[in-house]
């Protein structure tokens, strides 16, 4: 008996020691997912890296952009950053009050952009196209770096109707179910890259199987928390 008790609670601290592991905060990472141009011998397009972080305090919302490309890629610029803020289903709008342009109620905390809204993404025009324009964020003009090269990276920051405290995986879980979800919500325009042999490529975020049922399982506990209200 004392064998099968000293089991059954190993087997719950590994069950919970995984849990954890696997709902632990961590960045989103975009990887390349398209280009019409043919690959470099040994390179991949996910060596091509977008890293995005988000959180909330006070009422702002401070996202952050970084290019974290792996080698071979040792060029890749983002010249173009796609990002979705409201959700077509719900209807549900991750700013606080937005304006009519973008530009009113982003700004840009760090780095050379610009803000906009024209759902300019190639080769997912179709996929990207929102209810409301998804945010373009630009390389400024004139753009002596076109954009974050690898190890740079940019902030945004903007009043949201996410809660303090409010991580990456909250921004996912407002776009879960219904036909507008967390796929592509994210995206990525880069240019001069090894991988292509300094051509442009594209990158959306596309979730994975493991990721979509952490965010089932937030989704699920904000429902019962509101019943227990």
């Amino acid at each position: 008996m004392k064998r099968s008790r000293s089991l059954l609670v190993s087997t719950a601290v590994v069950v919970l020691t995984f849990f954890s592991v696997q709902t632990a905060h961590a960045s989103m990472i975009l990887y390349g997912t398209n280009t019409s141009h043919p690959l470099a011998a040994g390179s991949s397009l996910d060596d091509v890296r977008l890293e995005v972080d988000l959180s909330v305090t006070g009422g702002i919302a401070t996202m952050t952009f970084a290019n974290v490309s792996v080698a071979p890629e040792m060029s890749a610029v983002f010249k173009t950053i796609v990002l979705d803020l409201w959700d077509n289903d719900t209807g549900i709008d991750i700013r606080l009050n937005p304006s009519a342009d973008p530009a009113d109620d982003i700004t840009i905390v760090s780095g050379n952009y610009s803000v906009g809204g024209y759902n300019t993404l190639p080769g997912y025009g179709p996929a990207i196209t929102d209810g409301s324009s998804m945010i373009d964020l630009n390389s400024a003009n004139p753009a002596t770096k076109k954009g974050l090269a690898p190890g740079d990276s940019m902030a945004i920051q903007f009043a949201t109707t996410l809660a303090n405290g409010s991580d990456i995986d909250d921004y996912l879980s407002v776009f879960n179910g219904g036909n507008d979800s967390v796929a592509y919500t994210v995206g990525f325009h880069a240019i001069s890259t090894d991988t292509v042999n300094g051509e442009s490529l594209s990158g959306v975020y596309v979730p994975e199987p493991a990721t979509l049922s952490l965010i089932g399982i937030g989704a699920l506990g904000m429902i019962l928390k509101r019943k227990r209200a």
